[in-house]
């Protein structure tokens, strides 16, 4: 029973711990929201500040590394992997551009990609971005 209890101990302390380490990932990426809120990033032309946003992307079009950074930031912050996080937000945005008949312009990638190993990226018009990560 003595055992048990230990256990029983040692799993809430852990748990405490993961739920603790998670309020202050989401405390952090909050605050970075709003230190971060009136800050821009350029798009097209410009070599970019942050590692996500991508060269030369045309005007009205982003990636979605690069819109998430320009809009979300904390939701970059919240991702283990942001490539591997939002492939199926790239397949749903080639599906609809296509589906729509909406133009999508291949890009060079981010530094961020660029170091995964990618050297081009689909960039989307802003509107359809909006509508899958708003």
């Amino acid at each position: 029973m003595q055992q048990l209890r230990e256990i029983t101990s040692t799993m809430n302390t852990q748990q405490f711990e993961v739920l603790s380490s998670t309020l202050t990932r989401i405390a952090d990426a909050l605050e970075m929201l709003t230190t971060n809120a009136e800050k821009t990033v350029p798009t097209g032309g410009a070599v970019p500040d942050n590692v996500f946003v991508s060269p030369d992307v045309p005007q009205g079009y982003n990636t979605v590394l690069g819109y998430l950074a320009e809009t979300h930031p904390e939701m970059l912050d919240l991702m283990r992997d942001p490539l591997e996080d939002t492939v199926r937000d790239g397949y749903w945005l080639t599906h609809q551009a296509h589906k729509r008949d909406i133009q999508v312009h291949q890009v060079e990638a981010s530094s961020y990609l660029r170091d995964h190993g990618i050297e081009q990226v689909n960039a989307y018009p802003i509107h359809l971005l909006a509508e899958r990560l708003a």
